[in-house]
C-alpha cells in the first residue's frame, strides 16, 4: 500500500501530484538513540528492550513511552514499530514523531526505503548509519497532510498487528505456565471430556 501511494503514485496515474512536496524525516521527528548497554537486557522482564537484533529482549526498566519507530543503527539493519513503554540499546535509533498520527505511516516509509537509507552506511568491519542518514532521508507526500486519510490506514494496520502480537504473548505465557504443570502431573486432564 505504501509503495502504491508514495512510490508508484498509482492513485494519481503514476505521477507525483502537484499538491505534493518533498519532506525530510527530520521534519516529523527528532532522531535520538537509546542509552543502554546490551547487558541490561534478558529473556524476561516487564518492558521490551530493542537492540540492533531482529529479536526483542526484555528488561525491568524503561526510558521511553510512546508510539515509536526503532531503527537498528548497525549490523543487521532493521526497523520495528512499537507503542508503549520500552528501553533501547545505544546504537538503536528511537524515532518518536511530534504528531503520533504519523508514526505508522513513517514506519512504512522507513521500512520500504531502508536499503536506500543504509546505502550510505559507513564502517569497514561493522557497517553503521548515522543520525544524518535518517534526518536527511527524503520522500514525497501531500502538502496538506491533515487531509491525507491514507495515513490513518497505516495506523489501523499497525493496531491490528499489535493486537495479534499481544495475543501471541498472552498465549505463549499461558502455554509456559500450563505445560510444565501438565508434564509434571500437577494438572490432570485425563478425565476431561471434549
Amino acid at each position: 500500500m505504501f509503495k502504491s501511494w508514495f512510490v508508484d503514485f498509482e492513485p494519481f496515474g503514476g505521477t507525483v501530484p502537484e499538491d505534493w512536496k518533498e519532506y525530510r524525516l527530520a521534519d516529523f521527528l527528532p532522531v535520538i538513540t537509546g542509552k543502554k548497554n546490551a547487558n541490561v537486557s534478558s529473556s524476561k522482564g516487564q518492558y521490551p528492550f530493542f537492540s540492533c537484533s531482529q529479536d526483542i529482549a526484555w528488561t525491568d526498566n524503561y526510558s521511553f513511552n510512546g508510539s515509536a519507530i526503532l531503527v537498528a543503527g548497525n549490523g543487521d539493519f532493521n526497523v520495528k514499530w512499537y507503542n508503549g513503554k520500552f528501553e533501547a540499546y545505544q546504537r538503536t535509533y528511537v524515532l518518536i514523531p511530534f504528531n503520533p498520527r504519523y508514526t505508522s505511516w513513517l514506519y512504512y516509509a522507513i521500512k520500504y526505503n531502508l536499503s536506500r537509507i543504509t546505502s550510505a552506511a559507513r564502517g569497514s568491519v561493522i557497517k553503521f548509519i548515522t543520525k544524518g542518514n535518517l534526518e536527511d532521508f527524503s520522500f514525497m507526500a501531500p502538502k496538506n497532510l491533515n487531509d491525507c486519510e491514507i495515513i490513518d490506514t497505516f495506523a489501523t494496520i499497525n493496531r491490528a498487528i499489535d493486537s495479534r502480537v499481544n495475543e501471541n504473548y498472552c498465549l505463549a505465557d499461558i502455554r509456559d505456565t500450563l505445560l510444565p504443570k501438565l508434564m509434571s502431573g500437577e494438572i490432570d486432564v485425563s478425565n476431561v471430556s471434549l
